[in-house]
């Protein structure tokens, strides 16, 4: 029944309808982001913490409040993992964002501490489904020329919701009572509720539409969005893929992301899972969920001032350098700079008592911690593992990619209250430390994407051996249509009843 089996399509094509998928799935990462930083400017708020008095005085119960929202987060995401290629990108989209809206409302409905953590975990169920599938939604829409800056874009809008949850915070600081902290919360349900009504007018990825054999739907989309010449040369691209995959993801299982074939899914798999854990290793959660904390407890500031510096901390765009410079070399040049701002932060914070100066370098160090993060990994990131993984297994893999992403969140989450309160200035270390293991890592693993189609990419694992390509404008051997490339290995055909000709 429509709008869930179908959308109610509407009569636009081209850049209108390239900017209302923006539109519809950048309100899922306003909604991640806004939801990411909500609960951190909450937590020092004399009216929160009269109705969840015993979150004042145990910092661990605070981080595990704040942190169940990851738990929902990753069951999710392995949902995802398992179901969400089944009801396609759009739908389980819909879902999530319902999910969320639900969740929300209640989170601000919430009287005592169980219903609080309950719908949190509730809510990050709704999240972890919304990240899993917005990013291979998106990748699967957008042309190859503007695909890192259109989801650059949408991860922009997620960084703007981060800080907007700050400002939202300081502004009803000022207001006595329980508003102060019920009004933040509610205020995100209105993002989902625009997205569905706007998901409802536009069709699922032309990807998942051929992998269901819905061919002529899968055309119609592609003319739409590319024109009908490079429409046409995609869709051929698409449906070789899949030859070239050994067939559409309802014939394999879930587990098949770990298969070690001629087209290195497992390996694949691992790059997509490893994207995701290294950014959380970068320590950004620790800023976004407590930069008022971190401003207040770490660097001395007064608690409106906290939040207010923690509004300006959103971020700042790679439009310009993703397709550029490339995904890998922005995460390993930004894990590296990073890797040196948290060792500064480290030393300056132990003499921050002596002289305001330091306070001042250490909120500095923050700063642009989360602007030298925001430029080199939070888009490539999230992108990375929509690009480098197969059409046959992108759903289940992004799910993965998006899982582990959760899973350290919540780790990073939970220790840092506790963290900061044992080993002081110290706690930073860790961070620094896991930045710079990222950097050799990144270069000796992960191939460059920037500026190849989503089918090219398969170009990069032919026979099961891995092309380490290192730049953006290196040529991919014999690029083109998959039947000009010289594939090593076999190729199969017998994909039920979805025969394709290539």
């Amino acid at each position: 029944m429509k709008p869930f089996s179908d959308a109610w399509n509407l009569p636009i094509r081209g850049t209108p309808l390239l900017i209302a998928y923006l539109s519809a799935c950048g309100l899922a990462f306003l909604l991640f982001g806004y939801d990411q930083g909500v609960m951190g400017g909450l937590v020092n708020s004399p009216y929160f913490l009269e109705v969840f008095p015993s979150l004042a005085s145990n910092p661990t119960l605070l981080g595990t409040t704040v942190a169940i929202y990851e738990v929902g987060a990753l069951i999710g995401s392995l949902a995802c993992w398992i179901f969400g290629n089944h009801f396609g990108r759009r739908v389980t989209l819909m879902s999530g964002a319902l999910i969320v809206l639900i969740g929300a409302a209640l989170q601000a409905a919430a009287v005592n501490l169980t219903m609080l953590i309950v719908f949190r975990v509730f809510a990050g169920f709704g999240i972890g489904v919304l990240t899993s599938v917005t990013p291979p939604f998106v990748a699967e829409c957008f042309p190859t020329r503007l695909r890192g800056r259109l989801v650059s874009c949408e991860l922009l809008i997620g960084s703007t919701g981060l800080c907007s949850s700050f400002w939202v915070g300081y502004g009803c600081s000022f207001v006595p009572g329980q508003f102060a902290w019920r009004f933040p919360v509610a205020l995100q349900c209105i993002f989902p509720m625009i997205s569905i009504v706007m998901l409802c007018f536009l069709p699922d990825s032309p990807r998942w539409y051929v992998e269901q054999g819905r061919v002529d739907e899968a055309r119609d989309l592609l003319v739409r969005l590319n024109g009908a010449k490079e429409g046409e040369s995609v869709l051929q691209d698409i449906q070789e893929a899949l030859l070239l995959e050994g067939g559409a993801q309802d014939n394999k299982s879930w587990l098949d992301c770990f298969t070690d074939n001629n087209q290195c899914f497992r390996y694949r798999t691992l790059l997509s899972i490893g994207a995701l854990f290294m950014q959380q290793c970068t320590g950004v959660n620790m800023i976004s969920y407590y930069s008022a904390v971190l401003f207040q407890n770490s660097i001395g500031l007064s608690a409106n001032l906290s939040l207010l510096l923690s509004g300006f901390n959103g971020g700042f765009s790679t439009l310009f350098l993703i397709d550029r410079v490339g995904r890998v070399r922005l995460m390993m040049w930004t894990a590296a700079t990073q890797a040196a701002q948290m060792a500064v932060l480290a030393a300056v914070l132990h003499y921050t008592e002596e002289s305001r100066s330091y306070g001042i370098v250490g909120a500095s160090m923050l700063f642009f911690f989360f602007a030298t993060f925001s430029i080199g990994w939070l888009a490539p990131s999230w992108l990375y593992p929509s690009e480098i993984t197969p059409l046959a297994i992108r759903a289940s893999a992004a799910a993965l990619g998006s899982a582990s992403n959760w899973i350290f969140n919540f780790v990073v989450v939970e220790i840092t209250p506790s963290g900061i309160a044992n080993i002081g200035p110290n706690y930073y270390i860790i961070y620094a430390i896991t930045n710079a293991i990222c950097v050799p890592m990144l270069y000796f693993l992960y191939p460059e994407t920037a500026n190849l189609s989503l089918e090219e990419v398969d170009s990069l694992f032919v026979g099961g051996k891995v092309h380490l390509r290192r730049s953006p404008r290196e040529t991919v051997a014999h690029a083109g249509p998959i039947t000009k490339r010289a594939i090593v290995g076999e190729m199969r055909t017998d994909v039920g009843e979805k025969q394709f000709t290539a």
